[in-house]
Formats: structure tokens, C-alpha cells, sequence
């Protein structure tokens, strides 16, 4: 009889577990999800222009400074880190997807690109959807087998 309650308690603490954390990482993906498929319908893909790469104090990255021409046909500029790879050229002309209008979401890369990335988060938001029933199914069992045990 301990023995089974313990089972049951374990699951809860699992099923709880499973449930916050499926919780946790659907409303991150969610956001990102909505982002990508924003920069797949509306993305214009660009080229950027490697302008600088500078190394970050105590760590094996680099910054990489990218500019790219705006809707407005100014230039702006992304920054992002890079790993020390000798492919990254300052001068070489890299693709970027941006929105039309003026933001901070650009994506490094092509639309293929851009719409793997979008196929993965739907992938990510349904794991987490099938995470959080799961969660649930074992808590809700578990619960109910601990007061049906007794």
C-alpha cells in the first residue's frame, strides 16, 4: 500500500512537472512561431554586408556587425555573435531576411531558411502542446488514484 502511494505521489510530482514546464516553453515557442511566420509572409530577403568582426573578451565568439538597406533605402545594422569560423569574411555579402517596415526581427539567412525555421517551431509548439496533455493526463490519473486508495 506505501508502495503505492509513493508510485502515485511520484507521478504527480512528474505530471506537475511535465505540465510547467510544457507551460514554460509554449509560450516562448508560441511568441517565436509568430515571429517566424510573420518573416515568411511578409519577409523581404536582403543582402548584408559584413562590415566588422570584433572578438568578445573571454569567450571563443566573435561579434559580427552586418549592414543591410531598409525599406526607406537607408542602411541599417544587425549585430549578432558568431562562433571563430573562417567563412565569415568582412566584406562578403551574406543574405538577410527583414520586414518591410522598420524592426528588430531579421533573420540571418535565406527564405528556405526562414521557412524550416517556421516548420520547427510549429514542430516545438506542438511538443509542447503534446507535453502539457501528457502532464496533465498523469497528474489528473494519479490524483485520482490517490483518492481512490485509500
Amino acid at each position: 500500500m506505501d508502495m503505492v502511494i509513493l508510485v502515485l505521489g511520484t507521478f504527480v510530482l512528474a505530471g506537475g512537472g511535465l505540465l510547467f514546464f510544457g507551460l514554460m516553453s509554449f509560450s516562448g515557442e508560441r511568441s517565436a512561431l509568430r515571429k517566424a511566420r510573420e518573416l515568411e509572409e511578409t519577409g523581404a530577403e536582403v543582402p548584408a554586408v559584413l562590415v566588422a568582426l570584433e572578438p568578445l573578451v573571454r569567450t571563443d565568439t566573435l561579434r559580427a556587425h552586418y549592414e543591410y538597406p531598409t525599406a526607406g533605402g537607408s542602411q541599417a545594422r544587425h549585430i549578432t555573435g558568431v562562433g571563430p569560423n573562417p567563412l565569415h569574411v568582412v566584406g562578403e555579402t551574406y543574405p538577410l531576411v527583414r520586414l518591410p517596415r522598420v524592426s528588430r526581427s531579421v533573420h540571418m539567412g535565406t527564405m528556405a531558411a526562414v521557412r524550416k525555421e517556421r516548420r520547427d517551431r510549429e514542430r516545438y509548439v506542438r511538443q509542447a502542446v503534446w507535453m502539457m496533455a501528457l502532464g496533465a493526463t498523469a497528474c489528473a490519473t494519479a490524483v485520482t488514484g490517490l483518492v481512490l486508495v485509500p
